[in-house]
């Protein structure tokens, strides 16, 4: 019975250092942005010329959206070019994209072997005429301003990179739901809150916009492209922020099996560029993205989900003593089961932390990926027969 009780004083340390770890960080970043908050100062009237830059591999089925969205944006006709690098596609991105070469606005590379988005950027950038880079992704949907948004935080010159909000299409499977459900409650909101505090502690490539002269290349063996970006402006002195009035959509990948794959990804490549860029750890020269944001956000990618396993391997004893020992825990138990079953919101959260297991699973198979070096550069679409459905929202 003392190693049972032990084993339960165990569960309740791990779980108060998980809740202070996850929840604990959100509540300290949403404080600090409103106390010690330094929001972008943008211009409405900055609008410099800028390239687009769209890397595409097999996304032919969505390529002529594509190219019509961006022409379509609220921006100066006269300052801005499209750039969009054909990647050794297997399908007809390529012939499709063809029927645009006479557009004098966009401009077709093609690499007829696959090297990695990375190399498609580097190529891209070769090409580009303007200082400010927007990458974007052929499978997300730009709404009209978005860009004219994201460009305006340029305007502040401590800002060497800009990312926009992305918003989740959901699919029609449980998978999908729960994605969408876990990204805006635990990725999206925290994120504006840490761009308002320094700089955001991941990108994403579905819209970012960065200034060439500061990222320059990108190494062409890195598994996140976007986090590179980020690290390298940051390193640089400049801040990468957050517009929450630009807004993108994407499909969300629909099946868990996608998911994983594209979860186990992400975490090779930031733990990935955590190493690479291991200088700006704890560092106070780069502000509270140095001391707080970064740290933190390797500590939720890495050992989280440790503590994670410890919970759910010590949750049966637990609930064994807690059943065995006081009656207080079924009144308890009940009560949670009616909230959760009348409340909408906190069936959400509920949900979105049952996902949080599928992540888990993710995360250990991205960091076996890392140690044992069964990672690539090149990237693979996880896409679903629901492709079209960002488009048609």
């Amino acid at each position: 019975m003392d190693v049972i009780w032990l084993l339960a004083n165990v569960w309740v340390i791990t779980f108060v250092l998980f809740i202070t770890i996850y929840f604990g960080y959100f509540l300290l970043v949403f404080a600090l942005a409103k106390i010690k908050g330094n929001k972008p100062k943008k211009a409405d009237d900055f609008t410099p010329s800028i390239s687009i830059l769209i890397p595409c591999y097999n996304v032919g089925s969505v390529i002529d959206y594509k190219i019509k969205n961006t022409l379509e944006i609220d921006y100066p006709n006269d300052k801005f070019e499209i750039i969009a690098v054909e990647s050794g596609s297997t399908d007809d991105t390529y012939l499709k994209l063809s029927k645009y070469a006479e557009d004098v606005k966009v401009k077709l590379i093609r690499q007829p072997k696959r090297l990695g988005k990375s190399s498609a950027i580097n190529k891209g950038l070769e090409e580009c005429r303007e200082e400010i880079i927007v990458l974007t992704d052929a499978d997300a949907k730009v709404e009209k301003n978005a860009i004219r948004e994201l460009v305006r935080n340029f305007a502040d010159p401590k800002v060497g990179a800009a990312v926009a909000d992305v918003i989740i299409v959901s699919g029609e499977t449980i998978a999908s739901r729960m994605n969408q459900i876990f990204y805006d409650y635990f990725r999206r909101k925290p994120r504006i809150w840490e761009s308002e505090l320094d700089s955001v502690s991941f990108c994403s490539g579905h819209l970012l916009a960065f200034y060439k002269k500061v990222v320059g290349k990108i190494d062409e063996d890195v598994i996140n492209d976007d986090r590179y970006i980020l690290l390298k402006t940051r390193s640089k002195g400049y801040r990468c922020v957050c517009e929450p009035l630009s807004h993108v959509c994407e499909a969300d990948t629909g099946e868990f099996s996608s998911q994983i794959m594209q979860k186990r990804r992400t975490t090779a490549g930031a733990i990935q560029g955590t190493i690479r860029f291991k200088n700006l750890q704890f560092n106070p020269k780069y502000g509270f993205f140095g001391t707080i944001i970064l740290p933190f956000s390797f500590l939720r990618v890495v050992f989280l989900p440790f503590l994670l396993f410890v919970l759910e391997i010590l949750s049966p004893i637990v609930i064994w003593t807690l059943l065995s020992s006081n009656w207080f825990f079924w009144t308890i138990t009940i009560i949670t089961i009616l909230l959760v079953c009348l409340s909408n919101s906190i069936r959400k959260i509920f949900l979105s932390l049952s996902y949080g297991i599928i992540i888990q699973i993710a995360v250990f198979i991205g960091i076996m990926d890392y140690v044992f070096k069964r990672y690539s550069p090149l990237w693979t679409r996880v896409g679903g027969p629901w492709d079209e459905i960002a488009w048609k929202t």
